[in-house]
């Protein structure tokens, strides 16, 4: 490997360890798939690297004050999701239709529980890249409804930004279904857990939350 894909590499490794949603397998693995045609490429550094960064950032963790931005975040779409039945996933996909895709695979999975979500909300890893670049700091957040009609699109928004609001984030948004959502100046710091933040947590969330009639007991 040359020494400029080297740096290519731990780039993207400081990347991932700081978005703080994957361990150190899940990112050797993710990393070996982007670049499993470069010649020579050297899995043994690259084992090696992860877990010297890795380290490096869970030490760093022990520093920091809680709750971290990304706690208040993850309380605030916990609400949303168990109070008002809206879908928030974290990091969810790369792109805009990955999120869209998700949240829409969550939503048909609640139906066959029982329950009817009112709508989604999200953000992707181009997001998050966006979030922590210490140039940008602003998390945009994307939502919609399964029917995609703008006035329960509106309401499902409006419940979201109250709800960032109520979690003091400063949060900025015109108002309308054709813009995102956006927290502005975030401090990214997420503690790496085994926490899994996908789409599973949210139907046993959801599901959990749902208060059964007793005849259903019968």
């Amino acid at each position: 490997m040359t020494s400029e894909k080297k740096d290519e590499v731990l780039q993207q490794i400081r990347l991932d360890v700081r978005m703080g949603f994957e361990n150190e397998e899940e990112i050797y693995e993710s990393i070996q798939e982007m670049f499993e045609d470069e010649e020579g490429f050297d899995e043994k550094w690259l084992r090696q690297a992860i877990a010297a960064e890795y380290k490096k950032h869970q030490d760093e963790t022990w520093r920091w004050d809680h709750p971290t931005d990304f706690d208040r975040l993850a309380r605030a779409f916990d609400e949303l999701i168990t109070q008002d039945k809206i879908v928030c996933l974290h990091n969810a996909g790369y792109t805009l239709s990955d999120a869209e895709s998700d949240c829409i695979e969550v939503i048909e999975e609640l139906k066959e529980v029982g329950v009817k979500a009112i709508g989604y909300c999200f953000y992707h890893a181009q997001d998050l890249e966006r979030a922590i670049d210490p140039e940008q700091r602003n998390l945009y957040l994307g939502f919609d409804t399964p029917t995609q009609d703008d006035k329960d699109t509106l309401k499902v928004a409006r419940k979201v930004v109250d709800k960032l609001k109520q979690h003091n984030f400063q949060v900025s948004w015109p108002g309308n279904v054709k813009e995102r959502i956006k927290i502005e100046n975030i401090d990214w710091k997420k503690v790496p857990d085994d926490e899994d933040w996908g789409g599973g947590r949210v139907v046993d969330l959801l599901a959990d939350s749902e208060e059964k009639p007793f005849w259903k007991f019968w």
